[in-house]
């Protein structure tokens, strides 16, 4: 199903590379658009106003696509009023999954009907666009699976990094602050730990870009920002450490992380340990 953007509004928030880029297209392809101000972790029942703001953008949509930001019972409303809610998204949350193979970018291109000629008509380069959406995915390790040319691989991650800078912010000190924690790391078993005191600085992504400039092979990476957050990378115990600790996972089910404002964060030590369990009980596959 193709949706007709002159009876469409997009609701998406503005917080990492693939939500700025689904942004941009949008823009491009003259899609209304809400763009939410809210950081990482925007839910729809925060957007002050929504109805509103709906109307306000384009008063004969019918259909409401909405990016990452999950709201059951918000999502609901929309439909009592009218609305055909679609819903982008891939990452699996406490209550609910909404866990998909593709990327938001890759699913809100589907929905639109956007293919690479059309990029490249309104001036993107399809290779970059791809690019997101495969590092969104299942970060840089994708691109090995989709049998991305190495010419291709260098723009693609080149682009993605630059649009990142662009994020504004501390990008800066995140990313000194990354290179600082990850000579710091330290090997438990199978397990890579870095750790951080910051309380105000998001290092996921460029530890992330670390990993990849060192490993072929995505090894399995622990960042605890005991102030913050902390992230499980690259495992398949992800969905066992929710079950047990609450959060949400992504990346195909193979991350899990867990804000500080969902609760206190439980130790460093207590995650570990949970992962070894998970690990013990499967079989010994990591």
């Amino acid at each position: 199903m193709i949706i007709d953007p002159l009876t469409s509004l997009l609701v998406c928030p503005k917080n990492d590379v693939e939500s700025r880029e689904i942004i941009k297209i949008a823009e491009a392809f003259e899609i209304p658009t809400i763009v939410s101000e809210q950081p990482h972790g925007a839910t729809l029942d925060a957007e002050l106003n929504l109805i509103g703001k709906i109307r306000d953008k384009n008063s004969i949509a019918t259909d409401v696509v909405i990016v990452e930001m999950p709201s059951p019972a918000t999502e609901d409303n929309l439909r009592e009023l009218g609305f055909d809610v679609h819903i982008v998204d891939h990452h699996r949350y406490e209550a609910f999954d909404r866990m998909k193979q593709e990327s938001s970018l890759e699913q809100f291109r589907t929905l639109f009907g956007i293919d690479d000629i059309a990029l490249s008509m309104m001036g993107f380069d399809p290779v970059l666009v791809r690019g997101v959406g495969l590092i969104d995915r299942g970060f840089v390790w994708e691109l090995a699976k989709e049998n991305v040319s190495n010419a291709d691989r260098k723009r693609m991650i080149a682009y993605y990094r630059e649009e990142t800078s662009k994020l504004g912010g501390n990008r800066k000190e995140e990313e000194l602050e990354a290179r600082r924690a990850w000579k710091n790391r330290r090997q438990e078993g199978d397990v890579i730990v870095v750790e951080s005191e910051a309380s105000d600085l998001s290092i996921r992504d460029a530890i992330s870009f670390l990993v990849a400039e060192e490993f072929s092979v995505p090894p399995v990476v622990f960042i605890y920002q005991p102030n913050r957050v902390i992230y499980v990378q690259d495992s398949s115990t992800a969905l066992p450490l929710q079950r047990t600790f609450g959060g949400f996972t992504f990346g195909q089910n193979k991350c899990w992380g867990r804000a500080l404002k969902d609760g206190s964060l439980p130790s460093l030590e207590e995650v570990l340990a949970a992962h070894r369990l998970a690990i013990a009980t499967s079989g010994g596959t990591t």
